[in-house]
């Protein structure tokens, strides 16, 4: 009895859907400034979900987006930073409720935030899968950071992996670009965004909106 239940429930539930609150900047604006935030990104599944927290300028984007969502800062479940340079994380604070993840490593790098505060961070080794909810799992996609992983989404109109900036823009789709010079490993790098695009049906790039990748 007690297995047909279980099995009425995975027939019966929704998939997964994936929604970017903040679509990320890496670019000059009128006056010539530099401004740079990360594309943040909503998961639903039968947890809430959200991958990269963003910079200063996208607190309120964030809670009026959530708000359409019918879902306040307080309801979020779990927090994935893709790695943990500032224009990604600056927001996790918001999230009071959620349990945040990312893979965490002692030896600093250019731009890692060394001591997030204790209780705030549970640190995890996504070597292969981590599955944390429904049709969802972490992969680890290094190159422009060593610690640097991605989340693989199964939706009803495909897989959509948010990529933090293992794939920065769609612009690095053909594999032309050149990388920003902060990048720790340009092997790994693009080895990365060569798994991303077999593996994807959309990507979610680190600065960015979601886009199809044509196969």
């Amino acid at each position: 009895m007690m297995k047909m239940m279980m099995g009425q429930s995975c027939l019966d539930r929704e998939m997964a859907s994936v929604n970017v609150l903040v679509k990320g900047q890496h670019s000059k604006n009128e006056d010539g400034k530099l401004v740079i935030s990360s594309t943040v990104t909503l998961i639903k599944s039968n947890k809430n979900i959200i991958v990269d927290t963003g910079s200063f300028l996208d607190k309120e984007t964030i809670i009026k987006e959530l708000q359409k969502k019918d879902l306040t800062p307080e309801s979020i479940d779990i927090v994935i930073l893709t790695h943990l340079h500032l224009d990604h994380i600056v927001n996790t604070y918001l999230f009071k409720n959620a349990q945040v993840y990312c893979k965490f490593k002692k030896d600093p790098y250019s731009g890692q935030v060394h001591y997030p505060r204790k209780g705030c961070l549970e640190r995890t080794e996504p070597f292969g899968e981590l599955n944390l909810a429904n049709d969802m799992c972490i992969i680890s996609t290094p190159g422009h950071t060593e610690d640097m992983v991605s989340v693989v989404v199964d939706t009803v109109e495909g897989k959509v992996v948010i990529a933090g900036d293992a794939f920065p823009d769609k612009s690095f789709l053909d594999g032309k670009k050149q990388p920003d010079p902060l990048l720790v490993n340009i092997q790994e790098f693009n080895e990365s965004r060569k798994k991303i695009i077999e593996i994807a049906d959309f990507i979610v790039p680190g600065h960015g909106d979601m886009f199809k990748v044509e196969k």
